[in-house]
């Protein structure tokens, strides 16, 4: 073969060579793109809070400054709940502090549906008091009824029914309190003399007297037990136990209005106050601008300068270490 033909072959092989490397390096050039997309920040969900600056090795996040919070004294209400969301400590709030005293609370749940703030966690209290037919209504279970006697009342007061034989000297012989007296040949019982001690119950030997009895209103009852342990008749039955959950009151959610107090029967919800009562302030020194107090705030009284962080794509290697360490999930591929 001459040297021209040589030539030829040795040309065209190295331009096809050439054509090839073009060809393969703008495919993987695409499939690089394809499969690496660059990210962005939704501005409106990033709080500023410089996280994904730390992760980032490459200088590739641009973030003027974190956030700046701080608290508006005129429209702060001192609740606090603020101050118990921030992670690191770095608000003071001259707060009242609620708590339920365990070895008080008898799990009633009075105090739970006061709360507008639903700060207040009460085990449901198994825990049920019932009167039985030994009830003779003496009513010392009322006296002693930690709801000043209204949760528990008479459903009915001594009296004698048509099957009296008129044997009165047998009942009227135990009544301490000489109410049972003899009227149209049958024993007839004066309610306003009538101690309810059931002694006349007890001797009648036609059963022909019906002794008073008491009810429990559930919906009042403080679940106290006053009732089960005053009554000597064994006649309040006790079924049921209390849960495990301890009471507790949630001071991330309380507002302090102090409304849990007066409706608790059992004073089991006691308060804390300041020592020393000042301003509310946020350590800016300490703050990580992470925006929880600003979201938590009910009064609107937590105001911020927003600076939120940008990505340079010409830095970006496209690790992805920002997008998962972004604690509001901000940062996304495009």
């Amino acid at each position: 073969m001459d040297k021209k033909n040589l030539g030829r072959r040795s040309f065209l092989a190295t331009s096809a060579r050439g054509i090839s490397v073009l060809m393969i390096g703008s495919m993987m050039g695409s499939c690089k793109n394809l499969l690496y997309s660059g990210y962005k920040v939704n501005t409106s969900g990033c709080t500023g809070c410089g996280v994904c600056l730390k992760v980032c090795y490459y200088d590739a996040i641009l973030l003027p400054a974190l956030s700046a919070y701080s608290i508006n004294t005129t429209q702060c209400t001192q609740c606090g709940i603020c101050k118990y969301v921030c992670q690191p400590n770095a608000i003071t709030v001259s707060s009242i502090d609620y708590f339920i005293t365990k070895s008080k609370c008898t799990e009633c749940g009075k105090c739970v549906p006061v709360c507008a703030a639903n700060a207040i966690t009460i085990g449901n209290s198994a825990v049920t008091f019932t009167i039985n037919n030994s009830c003779i209504g003496c009513g010392k279970c009322i006296d002693k009824c930690n709801n000043q006697g209204k949760a528990i009342t008479y459903t009915n007061q001594y009296s004698v029914g048509s099957n009296c034989h008129g044997c009165t000297q047998i009942c009227s012989g135990v009544c301490p309190s000489a109410a049972i007296t003899k009227v149209n040949g049958k024993s007839y019982i004066n309610t306003t003399k009538c101690t309810r001690c059931g002694k006349c119950y007890n001797v009648c030997p036609r059963r022909a007297i019906t002794p008073a009895r008491v009810t429990i209103d559930q919906a009042k009852c403080t679940k106290c037990g006053d009732c089960y342990n005053v009554c000597a008749y064994n006649s309040v039955t006790k079924t049921g136990s209390s849960t495990t959950v301890d009471p507790v009151i949630d001071l991330a959610k309380c507002t302090r209005c102090g409304k849990c107090v007066p409706a608790c029967p059992q004073i089991a919800i006691d308060k804390t106050s300041p020592s020393v009562i000042t301003d509310p302030t946020i350590d800016q020194a300490i703050c990580t601008s992470c925006g929880l107090c600003y979201k938590a705030c009910p009064s609107s009284a937590i105001d911020r300068t927003v600076n939120t962080a940008e990505i340079e794509d010409k830095n970006c290697i496209k690790c992805g270490k920002c997008e998962e360490a972004c604690p509001e999930g901000a940062i996304a591929t495009n």
